[in-house]
């Protein structure tokens, strides 16, 4: 139990102990989880300190049948193992009896404290469900929204700024193709956070959150309750049309939709950078006496090499030397092939972990509703009905937030051996993923191969660039390889 509960429980059962003139040993409360729940920590404590004292006869004092458990299966299954043990169960208001009839009204008991948590749960999701049905969502909100109370429907979800703000750009720049993965969009969501003074950590499952957020429409859905997708009271900050391009792109059913001006006319817009601020080039065409020439150039304010252009035909000629250069060495295709299929077993067995992990919290989750349920229903008070409920709501948000996250593996083997085998075909022809008539191909390469944006300098052309983690592990183990090999091949000079 939570507040003043356990304390409450802990006194009746201490006078009861005293009036039978009992020692109390010690004192096993499980704060905040539920009855239903067989691996409770503490009864597991529990457990383990009768089997630390395995000849003495311990007498085991709980305040009600119902918080002993409310599950009659967990009911018998705990009884079994305390008395298995030698252990006497008392309780202040209910007489456990060997016999047929003590049995059957201890059954009774249980079952009837079982079907309390259940009715109860069910009234608790009734409203909830009411609540959505109407177009007000009334769980937790995710970061970007809060709630603000309107005469007319109550709380609504309204968006939170700067959250709102930040999330809003990153979402559209995903949708239009300027932000191609999770880790772009999370750097560019903690860019804008250092900007914004906003102290907020985030990883790539939040990331993937933010991106697959219906509430941010204004929209609401809940396919547990059978709640259609409805329009709500509140207001989001992306349009309907851009969430379900974004699932669509996470999905790899579309492709980003590019903005007009990212065109083949100039493939290293936003891929390359200035070497005097570190912020991507733009471009151009200009127009001169007679003709129209393509450039690149910056337009960063304050930046020393600010409208400075470079002939299209001198950066890209620069760029496609420095992939070339950067080729990987023909003995790292195998290694590249081994490395990701440890990266996918890898992968298999934490997601493996994550879903084991997810299914426990589910369960406690669902422990705590059923406590806190069951408070709604014996409390007279109105103040603790709506605290009861505001942390009901909570607890059902995070669960299906777990549920939500669980949708099983994402690729089969068969999926992954396909996708591998285009990696590696990637690593092993750079320049020609570069000179492909598709922008996106040209993206993919710019972002396979390199950390940081190549920066481009007008004197020097392109200098010392950082490849990505994942090419430099293969390239450094490669050399490593090749070069053990020599060593191991050196015959022996003659004497």
């Amino acid at each position: 139990m939570e507040g003043h509960g356990n304390e409450s429980q802990e006194q009746r059962c201490r006078a009861y102990a005293d009036s039978k003139g009992y020692l109390v040993d010690k004192v096993f409360a499980d704060d905040g989880v539920s009855g239903a729940l067989f691996d409770r920590p503490k009864m597991k404590e529990l457990i383990a300190y009768l089997d630390m004292f395995p000849t003495v006869k311990f007498v085991i004092i709980f305040d009600d049948v119902s918080r002993f458990a409310r599950d009659l299966k967990t009911h018998l299954l705990l009884r079994s193992e305390l008395m298995s043990r030698g252990a006497k169960l008392e309780c202040p208001n209910f007489s456990f009896e060997d016999s047929p009839e003590g049995e059957f009204a201890e059954n009774i008991s249980a079952a009837s404290a079982q079907y309390d948590r259940q009715k109860n749960r069910r009234q608790v999701i009734q409203k909830m469900k009411a609540r959505m049905e109407m177009g007000c969502w009334p769980l937790c909100l995710p970061p970007g929204l809060k709630y603000v109370k309107t005469e007319s429907y109550g709380k609504v979800p309204m968006p939170d700024e700067p959250l709102a703000g930040i999330f809003k750009e990153a979402i559209e720049g995903y949708r239009d193709g300027l932000l191609l993965t999770l880790e772009e969009v999370r750097k560019f969501i903690l860019g804008k956070y250092k900007q914004f003074g906003v102290n907020r950590k985030l990883s790539l499952r939040g990331t993937d959150d933010i991106l697959k957020e219906l509430l941010y429409t204004g929209w609401i859905e809940y396919p547990d309750w059978e709640v259609k997708l409805r329009e709500g009271r509140g207001q989001g900050f992306i349009s309907l049309e851009t969430y379900r391009t974004v699932q669509e792109i996470m999905q790899g059913k579309r492709k980003p939709r590019l903005r007009s001006d990212y065109n083949l006319d100039f493939p290293a817009r936003g891929i390359v950078a200035c070497a005097g601020c570190g912020k991507p080039l733009t471009a151009s065409w200009n127009t001169g006496r007679n003709k129209r020439y393509p450039n690149y150039w910056c337009k960063t304010a304050g930046c020393q090499y600010r409208y400075k252009t470079v002939a299209r035909k001198t950066l890209e000629d620069g760029f496609a030397v420095l992939l070339k250069s950067e080729e990987l060495p023909s003995g790292a295709f195998d290694l590249a092939t081994e490395v990701l299929l440890d990266v996918w077993v890898q992968k298999k067995q934490e997601e493996d972990a994550i879903r084991e992990q997810s299914e426990k919290r589910v369960a406690e989750f669902d422990g705590l509703i059923t406590n806190l349920t069951t408070r709604v229903a014996r409390t007279a008070d109105e103040n603790l009905v709506t605290n009861y409920e505001k942390e009901i709501r909570s607890l059902m948000s995070k669960k299906a937030e777990l549920d939500k996250g669980d949708g099983g593996r994402k690729y089969t083997d068969e999926q992954f051996g396909t996708a591998s085998r285009r990696v590696v075909d990637i690593l092993k022809d750079p320049l020609g993923m570069w000179n492909s008539d598709e922008f996106e191909d040209k993206r993919i390469i710019a972002e396979m191969y390199f950390e940081e944006r190549p920066r481009y300098d007008y004197i020097s052309g392109f200098g010392t660039v950082s490849l990505a983690l994942p090419i430099a592990i293969i390239r450094d183990f490669a050399e490593e390889k090749s070069s053990l090999v020599e060593m191991e091949g050196v015959e022996p000079s003659s004497a």
